[in-house]
């Protein structure tokens, strides 16, 4: 029997405003039930890689709340593309805690990839949560208010500069020994600063947590085919700035939500990054491509002009992006 989240009178109360506000009932209810397709097309000399498909998502966040219903939407969106290689760029879960491992676990072995299912972890998939504290450090944050009451403290609290800094704690944080048990069960193999050469003639390079000092590219690129292209997956995006001197034809990213609250003077109270451009969509920074993916859940399930989001990247020949 599954046991389903106990709400709290904080979150009844703040779902009826939602409900009888018309400014609530799209961010709360509609905007973050929709997935947006978003195409992108990237050039190569390989003949054997055109017309490759990579489906990217990312920033799952799943929970006891996510419905069966939003999951096989997301099933059916990512597979009606046809992906030669599924690729997820971390955040499975919400504050390391797993929940419903069976669905989740349901989930990702209804997804299918000829080249395979390749995933990273996010800051949420260690045995610790890590976050940014009061001083602007990378930290494990333990905390038992609800994920509402969370959100309003970041909405009232002030804002942060980040010093691109990891607390010894959270660089001690060990992996996720459940949610590592569960990814070997389902298609989804992890990259932990490893590299994979498919078949094909592609590098596909994963990296690990960039905000728990596990972001090791000088390990993760050892085992470059130098010969083929190169994909790295790198959940947060701010961890570019590791990979100047390392191959890279496109970078995948996720971790900012896009912004997931784009209103003026509320973004920032969501999502502190080191480098504001590395918030959305494609970006070219230091003569490299990375694309920063909205991705599909939160843990605050409130989204304003941050559709959840999957990426199809198309190799073409004498195409260029």
């Amino acid at each position: 029997m599954i046991k389903r989240k106990k709400y709290t009178m904080t979150e009844i109360l703040w779902d009826l405003w939602c409900c009888i506000s018309l400014v609530g009932i799209w961010p709360r209810f509609i905007e973050p039930n929709l997935i947006w397709q978003s195409k992108l097309d990237l050039n190569t000399s390989n003949d054997a890689l055109d017309g490759f498909k990579i489906v990217q998502f990312t920033d799952l966040h799943f929970n006891s709340e996510m419905s069966d219903r939003f999951l096989d939407k997301l099933k059916k969106n990512i597979l009606k593309n046809s992906p030669d290689l599924i690729v997820f760029t971390g955040d499975f879960i919400c504050f390391s805690n797993l929940e419903e491992e069976n669905r989740l676990k349901k989930f990702l072995n209804s997804l299918h990839a000829p080249f395979g299912c390749f995933a990273i972890l996010g800051n949420h998939d260690y045995k610790d949560f890590v976050s940014i504290n009061s001083k602007g450090e990378y930290d494990v944050v333990k905390t038992k208010a609800s994920t509402l009451a969370r959100g309003f403290k970041r909405l009232l609290s002030k804002s942060v500069t980040l010093k691109g800094i990891s607390s010894e704690l959270a660089k001690n944080t060990k992996f996720h020994e459940k949610l590592q048990g569960l990814l070997k069960e389902t298609p989804f193999k992890l990259l932990h600063n490893e590299n994979k050469v498919l078949d094909i003639g592609l590098n596909l390079c994963g990296l690990g947590e960039y905000s728990v000092g596990k972001c090791l590219p000088e390990q993760a690129f050892e085992k470059i085919a130098p010969q083929f292209p190169t994909i790295v997956l790198t959940h947060n995006p701010d961890s570019v700035k590791l990979l100047k001197n390392y191959p890279a034809d496109l970078i995948l990213s996720g971790h900012t939500h896009g912004g997931q609250v784009n209103l003026p003077g509320f973004r920032k109270k969501f999502i502190t990054m080191e480098n504001n451009r590395l918030v959305r969509g494609l970006v070219n920074f230091s003569g490299k491509k990375i694309y920063i993916n909205r991705g599909i859940g939160s843990v605050m399930k409130f989204r304003w002009f941050a559709v959840p989001e999957i990426l199809t990247v198309t190799f073409k020949t004498g195409k260029k992006i």
